[in-house]
């Protein structure tokens, strides 16, 4: 209050001073320019100066107010549009995921105009069209978005390559991979896509060349690495077969086969199935031998004696012990009456062969021992013998037959 008062005192004082200077020497401003003149007092001068001053500051602070406001609203609008776009898009991948494609195709398009970041959307959109089946308008979309940042080629290329794998398109698909691997060197995805083209054209020497990728990034080609590590084991045993030293090959490809899977009965099995297309039996047997030696499984012993051994009876001496061991399991009674006839040991295989035909679905058994039979003169027993393998292959028959004449 007190400086209040001090203020208007030195107000009024001031007042009374200029009103004094004024009455004594009012002053005199001339001002000229081209036929124009102006005069007046000079304390009238200072004030209209001072007005004019004060007029021009009011305008100008008028006229930023109105263009912050402009700004202001401009912005909001912007943000507003933002919000919609961020908003459509979202609503564009929830369609996308519900697999409402035309209709996320639509709203993520009307967003990217006016999103900050358009290229998720071009992407999203070329899949959906894809799905559509539009294949032209998916191949517009990523034109699109390669366009939109220089750097999306990578992301561009293997949303290509995944369209292509999902449509079939192998071929096309290994071609965009090679291209984006070219250009990402070793990006784990492009690895991982990579696998499930070799994977789908059962390449699998390929296959076997980025699979220390695969296991480094762990990555999860076409379901399980494992499983996919397992086709390919299988794979390259079956292709080895037409290598121009196809028993080599195969021989040397086991002995790269990691333990983990040639402890498995089903590689073990494929591994002689390839022996026997070619016709390799020597290795067969002694691979057999190594297998039984090592786990039982009685489906491998059904190999032996379906061929000539080189030594018969050191075979058969192979199989007692088995039978002695294992028990009369039919499938291993067969390859030791196999390998007895191989070793012209007629009087135990006929024993072998007359124990296993009395097991269920000995037809097999039956129609060898006929077969021995009838190289022995014993025609008779041969005739039941056949009989009972018919009738173990199928069955009796289903039509009424004549009946023997007893007379």
């Amino acid at each position: 209050m007190r400086s209040l008062f001090l203020y208007g005192v030195l107000g009024l004082l001031l007042g009374a001073g200029l009103v004094t200077l004024v009455e004594q020497d009012p002053g005199y401003i001339y001002i000229s320019w081209r036929d124009s003149s102006v005069e007046t007092s000079l304390w009238f001068g200072i004030t209209l100066a001072l007005v004019t001053w004060m007029l021009a500051a009011l305008l100008l602070k008028f006229i930023t107010k109105i263009l912050r406001s402009r700004l202001t609203l401009m912005d909001w609008l912007g943000s507003r549009k933002s919000r919609n776009a961020t908003a459509l898009s979202n609503r564009g991948l929830i369609n996308f995921v519900e697999g409402n494609w035309e209709q996320s195709r639509k709203q993520l398009l009307r967003a990217a105009r006016y999103t900050e970041a358009p290229l998720l959307n071009h992407l999203i959109a070329a899949r959906a069209s894809f799905r559509l089946g539009d294949v032209d308008e998916a191949r517009r979309q990523l034109g699109i978005a390669e366009t939109i940042d220089g750097d999306a080629g990578i992301a561009v290329e293997l949303t290509q390559a995944e369209l292509q794998l999902t449509a079939g398109q192998y071929e096309q698909a290994l071609a965009t991979l090679v291209r984006a691997r070219a250009n990402a060197n070793k990006h784990p995805y492009v690895v991982e896509l990579l696998a499930r083209a070799h994977l789908q054209l059962e390449d699998w020497e390929s296959l076997r060349e980025i699979l220390p990728e695969l296991k480094k990034y762990k990555l999860n080609a076409s379901g399980h690495l494992s499983d996919t590590e397992e086709r390919m084991w299988l794979g390259l045993m079956s292709s080895a077969i037409e290598a121009p030293d196809a028993e080599g090959a195969l021989e040397k490809l086991w002995r790269s086969v990691p333990a983990e899977f040639k402890s498995q009965r089903r590689f073990r099995q494929h591994f002689i199935e390839q022996l026997r297309s070619l016709k390799a039996y020597g290795a067969l047997e002694r691979r057999v031998i190594e297998f039984l030696d090592n786990e039982w499984d009685a489906t491998l012993v059904d190999n032996l004696g379906r061929f000539a051994p080189k030594q018969p009876k050191k075979l058969l001496k192979t199989l007692e012990r088995w039978l002695a061991q294992q028990g009369k399991e039919y499938p291993l009674m067969m390859a030791a009456a196999r390998a007895a006839l191989h070793a012209h040991e007629w009087d135990r295989a006929e024993a072998f062969l007359l124990e296993a035909s009395q097991q269920e679905d000995a037809a097999e058994a039956a129609w060898l021992l006929s077969a021995l039979y009838r190289a022995t003169g014993r025609q008779e027993e041969a005739v039941k013998l056949l009989e009972q393998a018919s009738r173990e292959l199928h069955g009796e028959p289903e039509v009424p037959l004549p009946e023997r004449d007893q007379g």
